[in-house]
C-alpha cells in the first residue's frame, strides 16, 4: 500500500475518533449551526496562516477561538437571536476567507481542496497535528464528561449546582474549533459540518445512553470515512463528497431499519 494512503488512513480514523464523540454534543445542544459558522470561519483562519506564515493549522485555530468567543460575548447580551448571530458570522466569515485568500493565495492555492478536502496529501506532520488534537479533545471530554452531560441535559440544575455555563460552553467551542482545524484537509472548510452531525444522527436511532451513542457515532464516522476514501481511491473521485456521500447512505440505511425499543 502506498505510503499517501497509509497516512490518509491514519489521519481519518484520528478524525473519526474527534467528531464522532465531539459531535453527540453538537446534536444533542442543537448547534449544528454554529458548528457550521465556525467552519465558514476555517477559510479566514487559512488565509491568516499564509498571510502570516504561521502556518494553515495555527491560523485556524486563532479564528476558530476568535469567532467562537464573539459570537458566545454576543449570545450573552441577547440583542439578536442565536440564529441571527450565526448567520451574521458565517457569511461574514466566509466572505472574508474568501476576499483574503484571494489576496494573499497565490497560482499554486489549491482552493478546491480547501473547499472540500484532499486526504491523499496528508503529510506526517499533520498527522501528528491530528493526533495532538484527538488526545486533547477526548481528554476534555472524558474529564469533563458528566458536567457538560448535564449542562446540555438539564442547563439550570447545573448552574444551580455551580457549575460556570460561560466557561464549559467556551470550552465546548474551543474543541470545535481545534475539530475544525484538524478536518479542513478531510472533508473541506464546506463539508466539515457533516462529520460532526451526520454520524451522531445515525448513532441516536440505536443508542440507549449518551456514552454508546458516543461509541456508536465514532464507529459510523470510521466506516464511512474508511467507505468514502476507499471509493475516493477506486473510481478517482474527491475525497471529502464522498465521504459525505457514504454518511449519507448510512443515514438512510438508519432510517429504514427498526427502531431502538426506548
Amino acid at each position: 500500500m502506498d505510503d499517501f494512503i497509509v497516512r490518509a488512513l491514519i489521519a481519518a480514523l484520528g478524525i473519526s475518533v474527534i467528531a464522532g464523540s465531539l459531535g453527540c454534543f453538537v446534536i444533542w445542544k442543537r448547534m449544528s449551526y454554529f458548528s457550521e459558522s465556525i467552519s465558514h470561519s476555517a477559510l479566514l483562519g487559512v488565509s491568516l496562516g499564509l498571510a502570516t506564515g504561521l502556518g494553515i493549522h495555527t491560523g485556524l485555530v486563532v479564528i476558530g477561538v476568535i469567532f467562537a468567543g464573539l459570537i458566545v460575548v454576543l449570545q450573552q447580551r441577547k440583542i439578536l437571536s442565536n440564529d441571527a448571530i450565526l448567520g451574521i458570522f458565517s457569511h461574514l466569515a466566509l466572505s472574508l476567507g474568501i476576499v483574503v485568500l484571494s489576496i494573499v493565495g497565490g497560482a499554486n492555492t489549491d482552493y478546491f481542496s480547501l473547499l472540500f478536502g484532499d486526504i491523499l496529501s496528508i503529510t506526517n506532520l499533520d498527522i501528528i497535528w491530528i493526533y495532538t488534537v484527538l488526545i486533547i479533545v477526548v481528554g476534555l471530554l472524558m474529564v469533563f464528561w458528566q458536567r457538560l452531560l448535564l449542562l446540555t441535559l438539564n442547563e439550570e440544575l447545573a448552574v444551580s449546582q455551580g457549575l460556570n455555563r460561560t466557561a464549559y460552553q467556551l470550552l465546548f467551542m474551543l474543541m470545535i474549533a481545534l475539530t475544525v482545524s484538524v478536518s479542513v484537509q478531510i472533508v473541506g472548510v464546506l463539508l466539515i459540518t457533516s462529520l460532526l452531525i451526520i454520524p451522531p444522527a445515525v448513532a441516536r436511532m440505536f443508542a440507549h445512553t449518551p456514552t454508546s451513542m458516543a461509541l456508536q457515532s465514532i464507529g459510523i464516522s470510521i466506516a464511512a470515512v474508511l467507505m468514502g476514501l476507499s471509493a475516493s481511491i477506486f473510481y478517482d473521485l474527491a475525497t471529502g463528497p464522498m465521504i459525505v456521500i457514504a454518511l449519507g447512505v448510512l443515514f438512510v440505511i438508519s432510517q429504514l431499519l427498526p427502531r431502538r425499543v426506548s
